[in-house]
This record gives C-alpha cells, sequence and structure tokens, in this order.
C-alpha cells in the first residue's frame, strides 16, 4: 500500500450513505496515509441564508466542516456561504468561497501536494485551481446514461466528464465497457474491478443469527440487498412475486420511491403482500442479512447503464455463497458458471426453482474461490502500485 501521502477524495456521496467502493477503498487508505474525504452537498442561496440564521458563528464563516472519522481519516462538508447558484456571478464566487475553504482544510491538516481522487466528475473545475501532485479520475458509473439524471444533466456530465478525462492524470475504471469508452479521451486507463471485504461476509457461514425484522418472515427467502432505484426491473419482480405467492421477496437498501408513475414508484406504492422493503441497515449489517436469505438476486434492467456497472453485491453474495439469480448483463455473464441467469420474467423464476434445487458443493466452492480473489485488500494493493507508477511517471515528466 502506498504510504504518507495525502490523498482528497471528491465523492458523489456522502460518507455515511450505503458504502460503496469509494468507502472501502478510502478507510483503507487512511490506515497509512492521510485521507479528506469531500463530501458532494453544496447550497443554493436560499438554503444558505436559511442555515447560516440558524448557525451564524466565526467558525461557519471562516472554514468548511470537518469531522474527525479514524486515525488518518476526515470527512469535509462545504460551509454554508460556498453556494451553489445557477446566476454566473453567484456560481463563480461560491465556486471561488467553496476552494478557499478547502485550500485552509488542507493547510491545517497539513496536506502538502496531495493526491485528488476524483470520483465525481463534478469538483473539475474545483480541483483545477488547487495544488497536487496527482490527478486520479475514477469512473464507477456510466454518469452520463444514469436513469436519474434528466437530459440536460446528462448532457452536461458528458462535457463535465469530457474535462475531467482531460486532465486527469490517470484513469480507473470498474468494467470493461468504461475501460474502452474512457480510452478515447485519456491514454492511461487501468480497469480495476470492485471486489468484497471477504473475511467480513464469510466468518458468518456457520453462524445462525437471523435479524430480528427477518425472524418472522416466511421462507423461502428470496433477497436483494442494495438501493433500490431505477437500475431494478420492477416490472420483471412484480411479476415474478405475484406468481410466487407462496416465497418471501425481502429488500434491503436505500428507498428511492421515484416519481409517480415510475416502474419504482408503483412498485413500492402496490407492491403484493409477500414483498418487505426493509431498508437501509448499517454496512457492519448486511452480512447477517444476506446469509439470512435462501437465494439472492440481481434484478438489474438491461440498458446503457447497467452495461457498465460491476455490482459489488454480486462479490458479496459470492463470498456468504448463496444461490445467485440475476439478468442478462456484461458483469453476470462473466461469472455465469457461478450464477443463475435469466432472460426475462418467466426464466427468473425457472431459474428460482433451479437455484432451490440444485445448489451444489462445487458451485458454491466456485462462488468462494471468486470472492477470495476479489477482495477489497488486493485491490487496494493494486490501486497503490497504479498511483506509485503514475507518480514516478509525473515527475519524471517535470
Amino acid at each position: 500500500m502506498i504510504e504518507d501521502q495525502s490523498i482528497i477524495c471528491f465523492a458523489p456521496d456522502p460518507w455515511d450513505s450505503m458504502w460503496r467502493n469509494r468507502h472501502q477503498i478510502m478507510s483503507r487508505l487512511s490506515r497509512k496515509n492521510k485521507v479528506l474525504y469531500i463530501e458532494p452537498n453544496m447550497y443554493d442561496l436560499r438554503q444558505a441564508i436559511g442555515l447560516l440564521k440558524k448557525s451564524l458563528t466565526c467558525r461557519s464563516l471562516q472554514h468548511g466542516r470537518v469531522k474527525h472519522i479514524a486515525d488518518g481519516l476526515w470527512v469535509y462538508q462545504h460551509p454554508y456561504w460556498g453556494v451553489n447558484s445557477h446566476w454566473p456571478v453567484f456560481k463563480q464566487l461560491g465556486l471561488m468561497l467553496r476552494i478557499f475553504a478547502i485550500y485552509l482544510v488542507i493547510r491545517k491538516l497539513q496536506m502538502k501536494a496531495p493526491i485528488f481522487w476524483v470520483v465525481d466528475p463534478r469538483f473539475g473545475n474545483m480541483i483545477k485551481y488547487l495544488k497536487k501532485a496527482l490527478v486520479c479520475y475514477h469512473v464507477v458509473d456510466n454518469y452520463s446514461s444514469a436513469p436519474h439524471y434528466t437530459g440536460k444533466v446528462r448532457e452536461d456530465l458528458k462535457q463535465t466528464e469530457k474535462f475531467m478525462l482531460s486532465i486527469a492524470d490517470i484513469v480507473i475504471v470498474t468494467s470493461p465497457f468504461l475501460q474502452e469508452e474512457k480510452k478515447k479521451y485519456n491514454s492511461n486507463v487501468h480497469l480495476v474491478k470492485n471486489a468484497v471485504d471477504y473475511e467480513r461476509f464469510a466468518a458468518l457461514q456457520n453462524v445462525n443469527n437471523i435479524p430480528e425484522d427477518m425472524k418472522n418472515i416466511q421462507r423461502p427467502v428470496i433477497g436483494y440487498i442494495g438501493a433500490l432505484n431505477k437500475k431494478l426491473d420492477y416490472e420483471l419482480l412484480d411479476s415474478v412475486a405475484r406468481a410466487r405467492p407462496e416465497w418471501s421477496f425481502v429488500f434491503v437498501g436505500e428507498i428511492y420511491t421515484g416519481k409517480p408513475g415510475s416502474q419504482v414508484h408503483d412498485f413500492l406504492l402496490n407492491h403484493p403482500p409477500n414483498v418487505f422493503l426493509l431498508g437501509r441497515r448499517d454496512v457492519k449489517e448486511v452480512p447477517y442479512y444476506i446469509h439470512a436469505c435462501n437465494i439472492c438476486i440481481l434484478p438489474y434492467l438491461r440498458d446503457e447503464y447497467t452495461k457498465a456497472i460491476d455490482s459489488l453485491k454480486l462479490y458479496e453474495y459470492f463470498a456468504c455463497e448463496k444461490p445467485v439469480v440475476a439478468t442478462d448483463i456484461p458483469v453476470i455473464r462473466e461469472h455465469g458458471q457461478a450464477v443463475y441467469i435469466a432472460e426475462n420474467a418467466n426464466d427468473f423464476i425457472n431459474k428460482l426453482e433451479e437455484a432451490m434445487a440444485h445448489s451444489t458443493v462445487a458451485r458454491r466452492m466456485l462462488q468462494r474461490s471468486i470472492a477470495m480473489q476479489n477482495t477489497w485488500d488486493r485491490r487496494v494493493e493494486q490501486l497503490s502500485l497504479l498511483i506509485q507508477a503514475a507518480l514516478r511517471e509525473k515527475l519524471n515528466n517535470e
């Protein structure tokens, strides 16, 4: 692992949100480096005025808000007054104020020549003003095809990402699709896939500790552990759940309700009684919920967005050695021998029945082998080697 570096991660989600790859990576890098995790939330002018009236202090006017999480790890929130506005003057002023606030925190934490680890490309307009040793752009999704964005936002993201790719010293991607796409704009692109905290998930193999809110749910339990958002096929899920009322379908994860009339909104509002929405759970509890399922599912839509994903949940399911039924997208096809792949709702039911009847030792051993080869500790070592090489190359070119 790289050591004695300062790393600033510009993230698209809060530290306390559902844990994703950046949380896993930064928590490990912070063991031997200084890591500042910058949350994305910014305030418009009206929100900022309201918040400042409630908390107008010298501290809030001087600095962004910094929270110490663990040795080597801090989380940063933008100050109230670093507003984000549609008005050009206020937009530029807010940007300059946010940059100044981050500069003060960098100086306070004594982070000399930090590595900028950018997961959200919209921070590109900020980092160009700050001194850094390296810019690493970590692409984890096909952002411009995200179903939760409007057409205008997607187009803006395309342009923003092109700029980010043009200034990045190194680009890390999580899927072959993203690798091919980003190579068009940057020559230093590397594939580093997602992974699993193997020890945490595999340790419960022989532990019978079913979470309280699952103890009275009728078995068999078909479970999905992850965010309920627009990347799932809710029409398929509704058909499958209604066709097998004797099965229980459990969803554990943050719920994004969607707009009225959308598939996700209608499913959440009108789902059959054998569907259980348990909500988000702490990252430490997730392994218990997976182990409490008889079968785990990945019911993704097949579109431009999901063809680029590398599912963290797949590796977690494998570490727990659970039968997995999934729709046919590239990341699933890569592990076709360890997953039951379904073409449609009827086939999904057939594959669930097959998984219940024919879970073999050989398949579980294959799942375990895949999980053991794809751990976060291994990923961080792989990333460290790439970062070290990029630092050497940049130093040689200066």
